[in-house]
């Protein structure tokens, strides 16, 4: 048995030499789909898909040639919602009445997970990442596209989130690539004098990569 064990060792001693401490830059786009509705018959609902500039830091550990562990922390910039509302004449010798709307919307998001990367040419390399996103709004979240009262604007929870990339390495330290990772924020709740207000949040992010590794 404890043999067994010893040579259960040994044999990972050459994944083990790799191991590197790797740090990323992110800049890109992110596009921000928002569909927000109130539960109740006749209830106000709104939708969009606006673009942000985005940025993000991510340090990760490789145990492995093809596999490591990563934190990250992503800005998704801010998208901003302008429409019109417009209530009509309810009885004659009534106005019409309109007013525009304007709703920034700034997310962040810190995120635990798994990179796994395969090599498809010499120093050309395929990844994919799936983990933990934990989220939070900076000030108004997507409950008030819609008529609501008495919101918690610093909303925050947690969804998972998935990514796929390409990289090439062109040096040993040094590494340039492109990913795509989406987040989907899906929410519930019920606000005082609006009912329940439901919204979902679909973040889709494309970012250039600029990577090392120590």
């Amino acid at each position: 048995m404890i043999k067994g064990i010893l040579l259960g060792a040994v044999s990972l001693l050459p994944s083990l030499s790799h191991a590197a401490i790797v740090g990323e830059f992110l800049i890109g786009k992110t596009k921000n789909k928002y569909h927000t509705y109130q539960d109740y018959d006749l209830g106000d609902s709104y939708s969009s898909s606006l673009d942000s500039d985005s940025f993000g830091f991510r340090l990760g550990y490789e145990f492995s040639e093809y596999l490591s562990i990563e934190v990250a922390k992503h800005e998704h910039g801010e998208s901003v919602n302008e429409y019109t509302v417009t209530i009509p004449a309810q009885f004659p010798g009534d106005y019409e009445t309109s007013w525009d709307v304007r709703v920034p919307i700034e997310v962040e998001s810190i995120r635990l997970g798994a990179k796994g990367k395969f090599e498809v040419y010499q120093d050309f390399f395929i990844n994919a990442r799936v983990g933990i996103a934990h989220w939070e709004y900076k000030d108004a979240n997507p409950a008030h596209l819609v008529p609501t009262e008495n919101i918690n604007e610093k909303e925050s929870g947690n969804d998972i989130y998935g990514a796929l990339g390409f990289d090439y390495q062109f040096t040993d330290h040094f590494f340039l690539g492109f990913e795509y990772s989406v987040l989907g924020i899906k929410e519930s709740k019920e606000y005082d004098y609006s009912g329940v207000v439901k919204y979902k949040h679909d973040i889709q992010d494309f970012s250039i990569v600029l990577g090392w590794r120590f």
